[in-house]
């Protein structure tokens, strides 16, 4: 009895070490998403700024006192309006020095026409000689032209007396005044004042010209009333999109060598004048077709030399890596073309804790949005 009571215990004893010498041990935890179809169009994002549609610097065409400064400074100005006033008193008193002589013309004009008829008719009836016929002719030809010059003499001083209000050429916001009201001011003189025309509004942007003959944004440009293949948007420095659509308006006529890149433009409507010259924005040009495609989270995917690759959890619960070609970006999400299945799941948090052919422990995300409203990018 003793000895089987010996050889229970030496068991039990070594039955407790092994316990000790393996323990259990829990896989770690990690947050996995599932490969989702969704909808996807290829865009892509360029720095592009904005340009006005029309722009002018109002400048002094005669010389003379400015007497009038009829705006305020930033603020909009309509097509016509009166902005500077430039003293005209010299002015409409060449107009009235013209208009006196060509009065005086005119009437030397007549009394030379008188004469030169009367010789003709005497001229005509051999009254006269021919010596008197021609002096009469020379004359009435002579007066003729002075009321020609002193017309052309009118007209200039006309056109000088206008040139001392200068209005708006079309509606739009005006900056800075160079010059205050009694400075003189001449052709010689800075510009008065410059004038933008905010609404269109230009972006101009540069993309390289293997997008161009990808996209073929030429025959959206060269058209403009067609119906486009794109949707053109912008988004501002602050992240926030644009709330107007604008369409492809030009390209230029070759590609910078040097860059390698080629100008295009597009029209933004801008009715609340947010678009203000000179701004950086990013110009989003987005494919109107969408495609069906595979989704996952971009911040699942890692890189090697071998090129961009993910982990996922097979269905026996363990760790494998899977190398893939990505496509085009859409909000958070990005296409896998190649290496992934959809319903697969892909590890997005917890890839430090594991490591491959390990078994791990998944919390499914399924508040994951993969489609977003913004539009995405092309890789």
């Amino acid at each position: 009895m003793r000895s089987l009571s010996a050889i229970f215990l030496i068991a039990l004893l070594v039955s407790g070490c092994e316990e000790k010498e393996k323990p259990l041990v829990e896989p770690p935890s990690v947050t996995v998403v599932k490969v989702a179809k969704g909808d996807v169009a290829s865009s892509m994002e360029i720095i592009g700024q904005t340009k006005a549609y029309d722009e002018v610097d109002l400048v002094a065409r005669v010389q003379g006192f400015l007497t009038k400064i009829a705006f305020t400074e930033g603020s909009a100005v309509s097509k016509g309006q009166l902005l500077f006033q430039i003293e005209p008193d010299q002015y409409q008193a060449e107009v009235e020095a013209a208009e006196a002589s060509l009065m005086n013309a005119k009437a030397v004009f007549d009394n030379a026409e008188i004469n030169f008829n009367r010789q003709k008719k005497l001229f005509d009836s051999k009254v006269v000689s021919e010596k008197n016929y021609d002096d009469a002719n020379a004359t009435y030809t002579e007066a003729k032209a002075n009321v020609m010059a002193a017309q052309a003499s009118l007209s200039n001083a006309k056109l000088n007396l206008s040139y001392t209000t200068i209005n708006s050429p079309f509606d739009g916001r005006i900056g800075f005044f160079t010059y205050s009201e009694g400075n003189l001011v001449g052709s010689a003189s800075k510009r008065l004042a410059n004038v933008v025309k905010l609404d269109p509004v230009r972006v101009q942007f540069n993309i390289n010209e293997v997008d161009l003959l990808g996209r073929r944004l030429e025959k959206s440009a060269s058209d403009p009333a067609e119906k486009s293949d794109y949707t053109v948007l912008i988004r501002f420095q602050n992240g926030k999109i644009y709330d107007q659509e604008g369409k492809l308006s030009f390209i230029d006529n070759k590609v910078n060598s040097s860059t390698g890149t080629i100008l295009v433009e597009a029209l933004f409507p801008n009715p609340n004048s947010l678009l203000i010259p000179g701004m950086y924005v990013k110009v989003i040009i987005k494919d109107k077709e969408q495609k069906p495609a595979l989704l996952i989270p971009q911040t699942a995917i890692q890189e090697n030399q071998s090129g961009e690759f993910v982990l996922v959890v097979n269905p026996d619960g363990k760790v494998a890596q899977r190398v893939i070609r990505t496509g085009i970006k859409t909000g958070p999400s990005i296409e896998v073309v190649e290496g992934l299945k959809e319903g697969e799941l892909v590890l997005v948090e917890g890839l430090q804790k594991v490591r491959l052919g390990a078994a791990v422990k998944t919390t499914l995300d399924d508040t994951y949005t993969f489609n977003s409203p913004d539009s995405g990018t092309q890789k």
